[in-house]
């Protein structure tokens, strides 16, 4: 009973019958992603469910196709396609769970712990997670819907 229900489940999201979440690449140049999470993000959801005032886990693993002694965390909130909030960080030094410098072909895993904007209403936005190398490229770049509830 149980692989029956679990092959109904597969075929029915294979198919597009239950929506997901969609993650895009947004620019990823010098690193490729592997895997990505978002705590609040599950099967069958649209957008990320967020809690406004409260930290996002996003979990994304990597591997880096370049050797890069620095890396900058960039990560944006889109309304409507306009960029209304945004943060710009160093990623090196193990906040992120990540330790430079980074050598090509490194598996690596970012472990991010982001603040929700405190809003008094739902609102739908897009965000963005771009990672920086030495060189100003992005090691990888990832979008994904949201909905921030107060």
């Amino acid at each position: 009973m149980k692989f029956i229900i679990v092959l109904t489940l597969s075929l029915a999201q294979l198919y597009g019958l239950i929506d997901c979440v969609e993650y895009t690449d947004c620019g990823s140049v010098d690193g490729r992603v592997t895997a990505i999470a978002v705590a609040g993000c599950g099967p069958g959801d649209e957008y990320c469910q967020l809690k406004g005032g409260k930290k996002a886990s996003i979990d994304v693993k990597f591997i880096s196709n370049v050797d890069t002694d620095k890396l900058t965390l960039v990560l944006i909130g889109y309304l409507g396609g306009s960029e209304v909030w945004s943060l710009k960080k160093d990623a090196c030094g193990g906040e992120y769970n990540v330790k430079c410098p980074l050598k090509k072909g490194s598996h690596n895993e970012m472990k991010i712990a982001m603040d929700v904007p405190d809003i008094p209403l739902d609102i739908k936005v897009e965000i963005a997670v771009d990672l920086l190398d030495t060189s100003g490229q992005h090691m990888f770049c990832q979008r994904f819907p949201a909905e921030i509830h107060p």
